[in-house]
């Protein structure tokens, strides 16, 4: 299992430590509540946060043993703040075929126009086109060059 685990590409096992260290969080979070208050029921939201994060993390790590998803690449033409925070709303790729217009759901920050953006989705994520340019709501991890 280590041995596949150094195949997947670096953005995706970063994805990966987050989500089972979010569930690993949760789960010390959990057994601290349990052991002070005795209420199950308080304590529960910790205890699904948990196996819901590390059924994510499973899941992410299967999806890329398995190759499910595709890498586009592309080069940052036009990025749209928000007017209060300026964080990155969307950012709009170059690709070799055709312009795709990505919705950046992460914080971050100042993404330069004419920088190479890799994109990592699953290949069952829906795209949708608007106006000749194809719009990406969800991707699996993305890595600024």
């Amino acid at each position: 299992m280590p041995h596949e685990f150094k195949q997947i590409p670096e953005p995706l096992q970063r994805q990966i430590f987050i989500r089972l260290g979010i569930s690993l969080v949760s789960l010390i979070l959990f057994t601290a509540l349990i052991a002070t208050t005795l209420d199950i029921y308080f304590c529960m939201p910790c205890a699904i946060a948990a196996v819901i994060f590390a059924t994510s993390a499973f899941m992410l790590f299967r999806r890329s043993i398995l190759y499910e998803y595709v890498v586009a690449e592309g080069a940052c033409i036009e990025v749209n703040r928000t007017a209060l925070k300026r964080r990155d709303r969307y950012i709009v790729l170059n690709t070799d075929t055709c312009k795709v217009k990505v919705m950046v759901r992460n914080r971050l920050r100042n993404i330069p126009v004419g920088t190479v953006v890799r994109l990592y989705v699953a290949n069952n994520t829906p795209i949708y086109e608007k106006d000749g340019m194809q719009i990406l709501y969800s991707y699996l991890a993305i890595e600024i060059k």
